[in-house]
């Protein structure tokens, strides 16, 4: 375990943490030296990931959330601060990739549930951990999720897309919010991710996968860890001027 200043002895919460991106973020601020919460809405899969963070003796737990619910929000970031008593660093991660549909064609249901989850997620997740960060010494760090689509389109994802800039917007106009109160808010943008959401969009064609690579510079998609890396970066004191940023992490693409 190698200690990171500004993340070892802190506090992160991580939403969405349960799987993929979300774990290996997780056991990157485990490695870190942080007291890690995963939150999620699979009470099997969140028990399955504290055993794989407390393995080597980390500090974590599990705790049920529904972004799409704001008094399970709520719910989570109380719960954090009464265990702990504060909350340092917030990874909000929860999301969704909906069906690959052209903007014409798709379900009323389809579009606000996308919206529901990915940008008003990142929002409800946000409201009630900046509450928390503005009442304690030393303010904090939230990342959100928006992913490379927050920057670009891709056919068929239009909701996707718009979901993902609206995360953009919220993060650069909260970022100048909060920033006088010791608060830094960014996101990160990786194109794709060899993750459970990439399997689900290929259908588990490999063959996919690998066209998605070949369509960036660096030839492959990325990793979980490599997103993790970023994540703990923006979390940590050598990004402590990176403020209101979108990291994109898209292998030259």
């Amino acid at each position: 375990m190698a200690t990171v200043d500004g993340v070892d002895g802190k506090v992160a919460l991580v939403v969405g943490g349960t799987a993929g991106i979300g774990l290996s973020t997780a056991e990157a601020f485990v490695r870190a030296g942080a007291m890690v919460v995963v939150a999620g809405r699979s009470a099997a899969a969140g028990e399955a990931a504290v055993g794989l963070l407390t393995r080597s003796g980390g500090s974590a737990r599990y705790l049920p959330a529904d972004v799409q619910d704001p008094d399970s929000v709520s719910r989570m970031v109380s719960t954090v601060v009464a265990e702990y008593g504060r909350l340092d660093i917030a990874f909000n991660n929860a999301g969704w990739d909906g069906p690959a549909t052209p903007t014409a064609d798709i379900d009323e249901a389809d579009w606000l549930g996308m919206v529901n989850t990915k940008l008003s997620g990142v929002w409800r997740c946000m409201k009630y951990e900046l509450r928390q960060m503005t009442r304690q010494d030393g303010g904090g760090a939230v990342v959100n999720m928006a992913g490379n689509w927050g920057l670009v389109g891709f056919p068929g994802y239009s909701s996707y897309c718009a979901a993902a800039h609206g995360i953009m917007g919220l993060t650069k106009a909260a970022a100048k919010e909060y920033a006088r109160q010791g608060i830094r808010i960014n996101s990160v943008c990786p194109g794709a991710v060899r993750s459970p959401m990439l399997d689900r969009m290929v259908g588990g064609d490999e063959g996919l996968v690998e066209v998605f690579g070949d369509g960036v510079a660096a030839g492959r998609v990325a990793t979980p860890e490599e997103v993790a890396n970023a994540v703990l970066w923006l979390s940590s004191a050598a990004a402590s001027y990176v403020n209101g940023a979108g990291l994109v992490l898209d292998g030259g693409g």
